[in-house]
């Protein structure tokens, strides 16, 4: 069982990687041997999407001298994402955005019928609506999302308070239920089916050749099938 966890705060040691931090030891408490890989992305100097669609063409980005890519290859192959951004402005960090945009995720599909777990830290108002984006963003990539939170938090205070903790121990064993069962759920086929075949497909399929990256993403994810070329013998 492996589980990727993605910290975008740009505090390394703030309440948004507090949590994630004591997300990880639920983990490992809760299903021995379990694999997690933790990501605090302050540790990469993340380039900016610049638009080239080299992903489209190939699968792979431009820049590859920043560990991003990395990053996506070790999504692919987990079974659950966990996602944690705090609300600046009433969104998810800069950071984490650019990283959004350089994972090459939503076209890709890349989170597949993949359990995730989304959380935000904000001290004021609007985490709701920054889970809102947050759980957009994994239905959008072909993910479903198991559960969500969003703590209040004064700045430089604790999150982890008796009743947070227990919040995270739940979602954690929900998490690890959720692998095990292996079932995607219907309303995330349906979304992920509308998604795929009314706007993906056409735009995709219209140009091919631009778009090869696209589709052998789809073929290792088996969201199309992998049909051997006919023998012209």
């Amino acid at each position: 069982m492996k589980v990727t966890i993605i910290n975008g705060s740009p505090r390394k040691n703030g309440s948004t990687f507090k949590i994630l931090k004591f997300f990880k030891e639920s983990l490992e408490i809760a299903f021995s041997g379990i694999n997690i890989e933790f990501f605090n992305l302050i540790d990469f100097n993340i380039k900016y999407c610049i638009g080239c669609q080299n992903c489209y063409r190939t699968g792979k980005c431009v820049f590859l001298e920043d560990g991003i890519e990395e990053i996506h290859d070790i999504i692919k192959n987990s079974n659950a994402i966990i996602f944690g951004s705090p609300t600046y402005a009433s969104n998810v960090s800069g950071l984490y955005k650019s990283f959004h945009d350089r994972i090459h995720i939503t076209m890709e599909h890349l989170l597949y019928k993949k359990p995730c777990i989304n959380i935000t830290t904000y001290e004021n108002a609007m985490g709701n609506k920054t889970l809102g984006i947050m759980k957009e963003m994994v239905m959008n990539a072909g993910g479903y999302n198991v559960g969500s939170i969003a703590i209040k938090n004064t700045f430089n205070k604790d999150p982890l308070s008796d009743k947070n903790k227990i919040k995270i121990k739940k979602l954690a064993l929900k998490l690890i239920h959720r692998i095990q069962i292996n079932k995607h759920p219907m309303i995330s086929k349906i979304y992920s089916k509308i998604a795929i075949n009314i706007f993906l497909k056409p735009f995709v399929y219209k140009n091919k050749e631009n778009n090869q990256g696209i589709i052998n993403s789809w073929k290792e994810l088996k969201i199309i099938e992998n049909t051997p070329a006919p023998d012209k013998r």
